[in-house]
């Protein structure tokens, strides 16, 4: 199986504004027809309802093939302050309309899709990154969460997820660190909880493609920029438990 990762798409509440993404997505539709893609967050730019419409009339032909979480931008008015809202309309506008598998505000349970071709299965786990408190100051920072990380370490300890390549994805960048504005505050609450039991973490927010391997003994840790007006995004290919990964072209 063939997937993209793609972040940050900004979609905006203006058509003249979102020229770069819709030119992108229907460069991915035709080039990439099999592909299933993986958006790790910030689809909206601020959360208005145009802007969550815009973004599910782009994004609804990849309906049963794509999947995504959220990202402060997606909560949050200007990115920064908290909306329940806003989180709400992104479950019933995207998370529900295009079949996730779950919903994330409130819910304090990752959203799992296990996905199978062939002999190849693969467990795809989105977590809610966004520091869900109404203080107005959350800025731009993550947290994950106690109840979130309990539920995803039931998750990887059910035997029926053995033998499972295992994809975890979110939003915020797990190596930002001492930054007020920007860091997944219980990063290394999270590297405990997945050490060396996932075989893939994608996320977005810093804008910087970037790859790791080995980190956290996990095969890659994918960081995408915002995919919107670059030439390139990561292809990922999963046949068993073997993963590749490889830049391929998003843009004519």
């Amino acid at each position: 199986m063939k997937f993209l990762h793609l972040s940050d798409l900004h979609i905006h509440t203006h058509d003249s504004d979102n020229k770069d993404v819709s030119s992108m997505l229907s460069f991915v539709s035709a080039k990439y027809p099999d592909h299933r893609l993986v958006i790790t967050g910030d689809i909206t730019d601020d959360g208005a309802v145009e802007q969550f419409e815009n973004a599910y009339a782009l994004l609804k032909p990849f309906t049963g093939r794509i999947f995504i979480s959220p990202g402060n931008h997606d909560f949050g008015a200007a990115g920064n302050f908290y909306s329940y809202e806003r989180a709400v309309r992104f479950d019933n506008v995207l998370a529900k309309q295009l079949n996730q598998g779950g919903t994330f505000k409130g819910d304090s349970t990752p959203v799992v899709n296990v996905i199978r071709d062939g002999s190849t299965q693969i467990m795809l786990i989105a977590l809610d990154s966004n520091l869900e408190t109404e203080h107005p100051f959350d800025f731009a920072c993550g947290e994950i969460g106690e109840s979130q990380l309990g539920a995803l370490n039931t998750i990887l300890m059910q035997t029926a997820s053995a033998g499972m390549a295992k994809v975890l994805f979110f939003h915020h960048h797990p190596f930002i660190v001492n930054d007020p504005f920007m860091e997944l505050k219980d990063a290394k609450a999270l590297a405990s909880t997945v050490y060396s039991r996932i075989d893939l973490i994608l996320f977005g927010h810093k804008h910087v493609m970037k790859q790791w391997e080995k980190r956290w003994r996990t095969k890659y840790m994918l960081a995408s920029d915002n995919s919107p007006g670059k030439q390139f995004a990561k292809e990922i290919t999963i046949d068993g438990t073997d993963i590749s990964v490889k830049p391929v072209p998003i843009a004519a």
